[in-house]
């Protein structure tokens, strides 16, 4: 029977980094020129690529080759797409092409490709060849935090510890003061099963002094160490010192979920969903009331997130998830209905095939 998605992982920095990618190039072109300007392809292509509507994408990006648009930003938008459909060898070959397209000098764009095509390798699984990508940007921007992080998980990956530590202890020497950086390192050294080297990285964090340590970090430290109750105290402190993110918030309502404190945790994502159109945030909600058996409440959860078209990269865990809840509650008619078209819209195997024929003869 088709059951609902567990959240595994606090941070999704792949989508995370393609929600911006999108914001920020359809704000960009939109600011070229002054006074009424006509949208190009581009821009309408990757509008519909925030809106999920990945046919209507790429026509217009083909639409914008036709008329000589800028072809190094198409091909990359393009790529974009490929991502956001999860087809990752394709969108390979459109970073290629937007590479081929780049003038002599590197520019910002093309170090952003060169991000993007080594999240596509390391989904591909060759971690060499994402460790190539990092390579490159490391090259030209030795001061780069971020890709020696990222080349350091890479090699994670490859069972290279000491390749790893070595980029992450870069990482660290550069930007010795961030210690969200730190948790990070030891978030990711301990999902590798290197428990002993991470642990050096929390120890440093400890020797910082409590007055180095954001609220939002003393958080996370106590979480991880599952002192929830203190993690839940600090991250309620942080929430009210700053504007809450979706990371903090998505954080603050796991830690009451570890107590068993559901309601709580519902409140949390609740408030932030009235406020924000986080479609993430509505999926924990979601999930929040199925641990507690409400469907009713989960599904108004997970359909309030399908509703919401812009930036939404968990459209299809929302879709999945909203059809377990018609099954929960024996609704089958509407479950079988939902999956035959999540069926044509993302493909089918056994698995749901069997699904679905449990459905359509219930």
């Amino acid at each position: 029977m088709c059951r609902y998605s567990r959240i595994v992982r606090m941070r999704k920095m792949t989508s995370n980094r393609l929600k911006i990618a999108l914001g920020m190039a359809v704000m960009v072109l939109g600011l070229t020129g002054c006074g009424q300007k006509k949208t190009t392809y581009l821009e309408k292509g990757l509008s519909a690529v925030m809106e999920q509507d990945y046919r209507k994408a790429q026509e217009d990006f083909s639409q914008a080759l036709v008329a000589g648009e800028d072809e190094e930003q198409v091909y990359r938008a393009m790529g974009l797409a490929y991502m956001g459909q999860k087809d990752y060898a394709r969108a390979l070959g459109s970073f290629t092409r937007a590479l081929g397209e780049a003038g002599i000098r590197p520019t910002e764009l093309e170090y952003d490709i060169n991000y993007y095509m080594a999240i596509c390798y390391y989904k591909l699984g060759e971690y060499d060849a994402a460790i190539s990508c990092y390579d490159a940007i490391i090259g030209l921007m030795p001061k780069e935090t971020r890709a020696y992080f990222l080349r350091g998980n890479m090699k994670l990956c490859l069972n290279d510890v000491d390749g790893a530590v070595a980029d992450f202890d870069k990482a660290i020497e550069i930007n010795k003061k961030d210690y969200g950086l730190y948790i990070d390192i030891y978030d990711h050294m301990l999902q590798h099963g290197y428990t002993e080297q991470a642990q050096r990285y929390m120890d440093a964090v400890g020797e910082a002094g409590s007055l180095e340590l954001t609220d939002y970090d003393k958080g996370r430290v106590s979480y991880f160490i599952g002192d929830y109750v203190s993690a839940c105290n600090y991250l309620e402190r942080a929430r009210q010192d700053n504007e809450a993110g979706a990371e903090l918030i998505s954080l603050l309502g796991e830690c009451y979920k570890r107590q068993g404190q559901y309601n709580y945790a519902a409140v949390v994502y609740s408030g932030y969903a009235d406020e924000h159109q986080d479609a993430e945030i509505c999926n924990r909600l979601g999930l929040c009331y199925v641990e507690q058996g409400d469907y009713e409440q989960a599904l108004l959860a997970f359909q309030k997130g399908k509703e919401i078209r812009e930036n939404n990269t968990c459209m299809q865990t929302l879709k999945k998830n909203e059809i377990a809840c018609y099954e929960y509650m024996h609704d089958y008619r509407t479950a079988a209905d939902l999956l035959k078209e999540y069926m044509d819209t993302y493909g089918s195997d056994e698995i749901l095939q069997k699904e679905y024929a449990f459905l359509t003869t219930r």
